[in-house]
């Protein structure tokens, strides 16, 4: 199977990073079983004596990937089909799953932006106090942490966040996933370090009291093109005829 090698305890905890890591991460495995299929039961000509093993193994995974997280999705199970139906549908069945990873990718690029999502905003002196905390955690971390890595990894954590916190709006989505990105981080890298513990409780309580909705405009109506209606045709016998 193509996910004997997956770690899955790594996963992302959101479902749809998790499934766009997923893919990506048994594609290599696919395509060269893929390659060894072919070069075992394909001829010269190009005649193909196998039962696409590679293929059917892909969607298997693809489809309890997605039952097991619980994504709906419009995919259909091919995996039983006959060899000359299978091999029909799976091509579109496989162009699904890249357009899911698109969407998946994007709709994350536009979390992390801020750009969907309810849209709060934080208060000036909100920023204040959330800054001053972010520069007590830095400097606490690079006394007490002394794994450089480790220490870098907070220190990236805390500029995203901060990042976030300086925007003059920004969305639930992308304030509270940079602040848990941080949190675990944090929890990770810095063992038994309280006063990181209870300041970050504090930058939690703060995005818990803080952010004010702000509410957006409704979306326009979309206008829609409606069809000319066709002039009516009056035959010459009508334009003879004195009424």
């Amino acid at each position: 199977m193509f996910f004997d090698e997956i770690d899955f305890s790594k996963l992302p905890a959101n479902r749809e990073e998790a499934f766009t890591v997923f893919v990506t991460s048994i594609s290599a495995d696919f395509t060269q079983k893929l390659r060894n299929d072919r070069s075992t039961y394909a001829d010269q000509n190009g005649n193909y004596a196998g039962s696409y093993e590679p293929e059917r193994s892909f969607v298997t995974a693809i489809l309890a990937f997605l039952d097991e997280y619980e994504i709906e999705t419009e995919l259909i199970d091919i995996s039983e089909l006959d060899n000359q139906e299978f091999a029909a549908h799976f091509g579109r069945f496989k162009s699904k799953v890249d357009y899911l990873i698109t969407r998946f990718r994007l709709r994350q690029q536009r979390v992390e932006s801020g750009s969907i999502g309810t849209l709060i905003a934080i208060g000036s002196n909100y920023k204040l106090e959330v800054g001053d905390l972010l520069n007590t955690i830095r400097k606490i971390v690079n006394q007490e942490v002394k794994d450089v890595r480790k220490r870098d990894n907070i220190a990236a954590k805390i500029a995203s966040l901060q990042s976030e916190v300086d925007r003059d709006q920004t969305t639930v989505d992308a304030l509270f996933g940079r602040m848990l990105d941080l949190s675990q981080t944090v929890g990770d890298s810095a063992d038994n370090l309280e006063p990181l513990v209870k300041l970050m409780e504090r930058v939690k309580k703060i995005f818990w009291e803080a952010p004010a909705k702000v509410e957006q405009l409704p979306k326009p109506d979309r206008p829609k093109l409606i069809a000319k209606e066709k002039p009516s045709q009056k035959s010459g016998m009508d334009d003879e005829i004195p009424f």
